[in-house]
């Protein structure tokens, strides 16, 4: 049994290896941290030597022990800063928690963070906005430790703090956690896949409620499986699998190789508030089942229920509703292949905007839908061994899924990461957007400059720009051009693949105000002359022409309106003077105003400057 041997397994390496409490690189953290006649196709397949349709291998890295554990949700960005996060671990050799990311810099995955408690493995874990404040919880459950249960914490990106500890009713052996909000009442708890024939229980499936105001787990609810009370559940998933509007939980019920109560189907129970168990399917022969998950693979509106098999020929299994019973429409049988632990994942793996049923039997499978039947997609050949974990997740922050899966028990213990990529020898495309107050064609206030990328491929890797003479700068956000003038941006854009965009050009005047020279002349009285230097029409131009100083008699100040004044027109403006004595002109254009000194003669201004 899979209790048993791993049990077996981890004594062993307890004793010979020395115990690492916590290790954080550069830091000291904070916690020491048989099937009925009537079925659709069912298919025997001899995997293909390769067959990737278009998938790479993006990382792995092996851990070795006896390899890594199912983590149900284990990927969000829990720290805050807009990468995401990449919770992995188990019964590798030093048995950590890990946190791990992608560099963009470096182009792989880096570890940021690690842990352990009281000597023992984490054997599930999930992120979750708990508290509904858009802040992630990172939940990790602990086995075979001397504190094992559920574990809430908070993580910032250097330090980790514990926020709690569950560790009652529904805690024997956890294989794994799962956050859904399986009772529809808005908010969303942590379910428990658990063994009570590792402990002294009875719960198979327990679900945890949480206070966001005391930040603790409170105990809510607990199914036991009929007939299961010497088996355990190693994994659950949720969906509204029979399209009555509800969420259901599945559930699959075994004993390792040996024997399976089947896979369960939980509604919750407004009346009693218990869960009632409906069976999906319990009639698989000599096959145990050991992995679950739920997506519409067909497109028809109704979910299916993926399956995995532990005991028995290697396999997996499609269940649907057909409103009134669940039934199995699909079974690919892999004779030469590895048992499946809970290496089960449904949704947009290869991010074709439709679903696939991804699980493990030693090679990863990956089943789609054509249109009118399920079939084989691709087929992963790089691990070596069994596999314990699948998941369908955007690791690597770029807003396209990768998917996950780790070796146990064989193999290396290996971590996988698999990116889907089609052939790109498209660049990328960015274009500018302009933004401020415009008259006619030219900008009168300060303009703030966006450069968008976009690219269908590997995705955009960076955007370049240069404003006029500058330098060529990374763009990373907005930016604002105050200065009067033409100005010319210059700009392009790399995708992963090193696909470079044409530079592309955006151009753009700014004048804040009207540009308005003014010369004042003496002679017969004053004249000005006024020019429209700017680039824009002035309508409407109010003018004064002002004297003070000496004796004047007449012509002390004269105003008037310019009707228009084109860019590069001329104006000349006049008025009479009769007086005696140094004077000062002030004239006043719109809101450009000029000063000169003169002598008035009579009727004439002389010595204008």
């Amino acid at each position: 049994m899979l209790k048993k041997l791993i049990g077996f397994m981890l004594c062993t390496l307890l004793i010979f290896t020395p115990i690492i409490s916590v290790i954080k690189a550069g830091n000291e953290p904070s916690i020491s941290s048989n099937l009925p006649d009537e079925q659709a196709v069912v298919s025997t397949i001899s995997p293909p030597s390769e067959s990737r349709d278009g998938w790479e291998l993006q990382w792995t890295q092996a851990y070795g022990g006896n390899g890594e554990a199912e983590f149900a949700q284990p990927i969000g960005d829990i720290d805050g800063d807009g990468i995401n996060e990449i919770i992995i671990g188990g019964y590798e050799t030093t048995s950590m928690c890990r946190i791990i990311y992608y560099n963009i810099t470096q182009k792989t995955y880096v570890e940021e963070y690690s842990w352990v408690v009281g000597g023992g493995v984490p054997s599930g874990a999930c992120v979750a906005d708990l508290n509904g404040d858009g802040n992630l919880i990172l939940c990790v459950s602990w086995a075979y430790s001397t504190a094992d249960g559920v574990y809430a914490y908070q993580y910032d990106g250097t330090t980790l703090t514990q926020l709690d500890w569950y560790h009652g009713i529904g805690v024997d052996f956890i294989f794994d956690i799962y956050v859904c909000d399986y009772n529809d009442d808005g908010s969303l708890e942590v379910l428990i896949a658990n063994a009570p024939n590792m402990g002294a229980g009875d719960k198979h499936v327990s679900a945890l409620g949480w206070d966001s105001g005391t930040q603790q787990f409170s105990y809510e609810t607990s199914w036991s499986c009929p007939g299961g009370a010497s088996m355990e559940c190693p994994m659950v998933w949720s969906g509204d699998v029979d399209n009555d509007g509800l969420t259901e939980v599945i559930a699959d019920v075994s004993n390792g190789q040996s024997s399976t109560a089947g896979t369960w189907a939980l509604n919750w129970n407004d009346d009693t508030q218990t869960w009632d168990g409906v069976p999906v399917w319990t009639n698989y022969g000599s096959s145990t089942v050991y992995g679950d998950g739920v997506a519409d693979i067909d497109e028809d509106g109704t979910p299916e229920i993926g399956i995995g098999c532990y005991g028995g020929t290697p396999q997996g299994w499609l269940f649907e509703w057909d409103g009134s019973t669940y039934q199995q429409v699909w079974n690919g049988q892999y004779p030469s292949g590895e048992p499946t632990i809970e290496s089960v994942a449904l949704g947009d793996a290869d991010n074709d905007g439709h679903n696939e049923f991804c699980f493990g039997t030693g090679d990863v499978h990956i089943i789609g839908w054509d249109g009118t039947s399920y079939h084989e997609e691709a087929t992963l050949t790089d691990p070596t061994g069994m596999l314990a974990g699948m998941n369908i997740g955007d690791c690597d922050s770029d807003g396209r899924n990768e998917l996950k899966g780790c070796e146990i028990l064989s193999g290396t213990g290996s971590q996988f990461i698999w990116k889907y990529s089609t052939p790109d020898t498209f660049p990328p495309v960015t274009t500018c957007t302009l933004n401020g107050e415009m008259s006619g064609s030219i900008y009168v206030s300060n303009v703030t400059v966006t450069l968008t990328a976009t690219d269908n491929g590997s995705g955009v890797d960076y955007t370049k720009y240069k404003l006029d003479a500058g330098v060529w700068t990374t763009y990373t956000a907005p930016f604002i051009v105050t200065e009067d003038g033409n100005h010319t941006v210059l700009f392009y854009s790399v995708d992963r693949n090193g696909n470079t965009e044409q530079e592309q050009q955006s151009t753009f005047t700014i004048q804040h105000h009207p540009l308005i020279t003014l010369t004042i002349k003496g002679g017969k009285g004053v004249s000005v002359l006024i020019e429209n230097k700017g680039l824009l029409p002035l309508n409407k131009v109010p003018w004064h022409i002002n004297l003070s100083g000496g004796i004047i008699l007449k012509g002390t100040s004269k105003e008037g309106l310019i009707p228009q004044l084109l860019p590069g027109q001329q104006k000349t403006l006049t008025s009479s003077i009769l007086g005696f004595g140094k004077t000062i002109i002030t004239v006043t254009v719109d809101d450009t105003q000029t000063t000169a000194n003169g002598f008035v003669l009579l009727i004439f201004v002389i010595g204008v400057q």
